[in-house]
C-alpha cells in the first residue's frame, strides 16, 4: 500500500518540469536586475542595513540609557575644591568668638529651663499613671 506522500508525488510529477522552468526564469530575472544596478560602494548597503538592523530595535533602550548617564553626569558635577576652601575661609570665625557664642547659647538654654521649672513649682504635676499587673486585673467575664 502506498503512503500519501508517494501518491502526491505521482500526481504532481507531470508538473515538475514546468515548475523548474518558472524557477529558472525567476532566478534569471533576479540576476539581470542585480547586474543592472552598479553600486557605488558595494560594501556600504550591507554594512548600513546590518547596523540599522542592529540599532533600530534598541533605539528606546539606548535613549533611556543615554538619559540615565546624562543624569549621572549632572549629579556628579561638583564645584571645584578651591571654591569650597575659599568659601570656608570667608565664613571662618575666630575660636574666641565661637566659644563666647557657645557660652551665650548655654546661658539662654539654662534660663529657659529655669523659667519652666519655676512655673512647674506653682502647679504640681499629677502622679504618672501606672498600669496594674495582669495578675491584679479582675476579670469582668465570669464563667458559670
Amino acid at each position: 500500500m502506498k503512503n500519501p506522500r508517494e501518491i502526491l508525488f505521482e500526481r504532481h510529477r507531470s508538473v515538475e518540469p514546468r515548475l523548474d522552468g518558472v524557477r529558472q526564469n525567476v532566478l534569471a530575472s533576479v540576476a539581470t536586475a542585480s547586474g543592472r544596478e552598479s553600486p557605488r560602494n558595494p560594501s556600504s548597503p550591507g554594512v548600513q542595513s546590518s547596523l540599522r538592523d542592529l540599532f533600530l530595535p534598541l533605539r528606546w533602550h539606548l535613549a533611556g540609557l543615554s538619559l540615565a548617564w546624562l543624569v549621572v553626569l549632572l549629579l556628579s558635577m561638583e564645584p571645584s575644591p578651591t571654591e569650597e576652601r575659599s568659601l570656608a575661609k570667608q565664613n571662618a570665625s575666630p575660636p574666641r568668638q565661637l566659644l563666647t557664642a557657645l557660652l551665650e547659647n548655654r546661658r539662654q538654654i539654662a534660663e529657659l529651663l529655669g523659667s519652666r521649672a519655676n512655673t512647674s513649682e506653682a502647679a504640681p504635676e499629677p502622679p504618672a499613671f501606672v498600669p496594674k499587673r495582669r495578675g491584679e486585673i479582675q476579670s469582668t467575664n465570669s464563667m458559670a
